[in-house]
């Protein structure tokens, strides 16, 4: 059972979800564009800056929060989740750097306008090259007098070109992993464009931009934590955003599962609702049994994080393996359920069909997940 202030919590974006979001869909589904309307209703709602801290000028909350969130908005539109998770991973690696001994000046002021709502983040790190081996960035930083100066590019930036800042990764040092820096760039500043925006399967009202980085120079207290202490910066978020995409794949589903349940009750054929038919009830019972095995798991793994489990890692991982692989199958059998009209925009299903496939990919891919997940088990000779 939830404590009260989540079940507010979600109460609230169930409503943002179905009476501010809801009607936007059908346009937004068709712009295929980042929607300045949406940002203005999430910030409104005080989701976007929900991951700063009391101490910045946020509320206090841990990953349920963010779960419980996602969970709601994702049953309405995935889109408009993926915006939040784009801001939250930035936001969080600054709060780690702001509560670091050597946090420059300059950093809660930023992290208040984020909490206000008035400022969206960006987290670059992905290149063309460098996927799910964040150690493999080729972008480089190098230090010219009180300034940093940032070469490179991005792939799949999520926010790209609507962003307010970027924390960009950087290479400062040697290769691999312990030579990665990370710094905080604002979108205006000369030399950062996003050249490309991509054309995608799903997620049409979240961007997703190519971004250049042509001699972009900061401030030399620009750096977010030590010079090559990225990615350990980087890796403390990771548990968490696994989790959060778990959460995300979880409100896909249940979307696509409430529509199927639905339709089924409703549509008619031979005379009765498809729903009376076995065939029909199987295939819904089916989709019902991994729906509330994933929400156990999601909320479980979330716990385990908060409470600093030794099993939360792995948790985490398993989660988001479990819950992503589930969303793709139940967004399938929800288009069967609805036959050919699952097929076509009328409806919401293929929408969650569409947006759902991501949720095995980033955050790392399900393979990934399970190399992670085995090698918890083995650690000295799974390598």
């Amino acid at each position: 059972m939830l404590p009260t202030e989540l079940r507010d919590l979600a109460a609230v974006a169930r409503d943002v979800a179905t009476e501010r979001i809801a009607p936007l869909v059908p346009e937004l589904e068709r712009g295929r564009t980042f929607s300045p309307e949406l940002r203005k209703i999430l910030a409104g709602a005080g989701f976007t800056g929900l991951v700063v801290p009391e101490r910045f000028g946020g509320v206090d909350t841990d990953v349920r929060a963010e779960v419980v969130v996602l969970e709601e908005i994702s049953k309405v539109y995935p889109s408009a989740s993926t915006v939040l998770t784009a801001t939250w991973f930035p936001t969080k690696v600054m709060v780690r750097a702001a509560d670091r001994p050597d946090a420059p000046a300059w950093l809660p002021g930023v992290l208040r306008d984020v909490a206000a709502g008035d400022r969206l983040g960006a987290i670059a790190a992905t290149e063309p090259e460098a996927g799910s081996d964040l150690g493999g960035v080729a972008t480089t930083a190098r230090r010219d007098g009180d300034e940093w100066v940032i070469n490179g590019s991005k792939r799949f930036i999520t926010n790209g070109g609507h962003a307010d800042f970027y924390v960009v990764v950087a290479r400062t040092g040697g290769p691999g992993p312990r030579g990665v820096s990370a710094f905080y760039v604002e979108a205006d500043t000369p030399g950062v464009e996003a050249v490309r925006f991509e054309e995608k399967m799903g997620l049409h009202a979240s961007a997703t931009a190519e971004m250049v980085f042509a001699d972009v120079r900061v401030p030399a207290d620009h750096l977010l934590g030590p010079e090559n202490g990225g990615f350990p910066l980087l890796m403390q978020g990771f548990d968490e955003g696994r989790i959060v995409v778990a959460a995300l794949a979880l409100g896909i589903a249940e979307g696509a599962f409430d529509a199927a349940v639905r339709y089924a009750g409703e549509r008619r054929q031979f005379g009765r609702p498809i729903a009376a038919f076995q065939g029909m009830q199987f295939l819904i019972a089916d989709m019902a049994i991994p729906l509330h095995a994933a929400r156990s798991l999601v909320y479980d793994a979330a716990q385990a994080y908060v409470d600093g489990h030794p099993d939360a890692a792995r948790l985490a991982s398993i989660a988001k393996t479990y819950a992503s692989d589930m969303a793709m199958a139940v967004t399938t059998d929800a288009v069967q359920v609805h036959g050919g009209y699952g097929y076509v925009t009328d409806f919401p299903v293929e929408m969650f069909m569409r947006d759902a496939k991501i949720n095995q990919i980033y955050e790392g891919t399900n393979q990934i997940q399970r190399m992670i997940i085995a090698r918890s088990y083995f650690p000295d000779v799974a390598r």
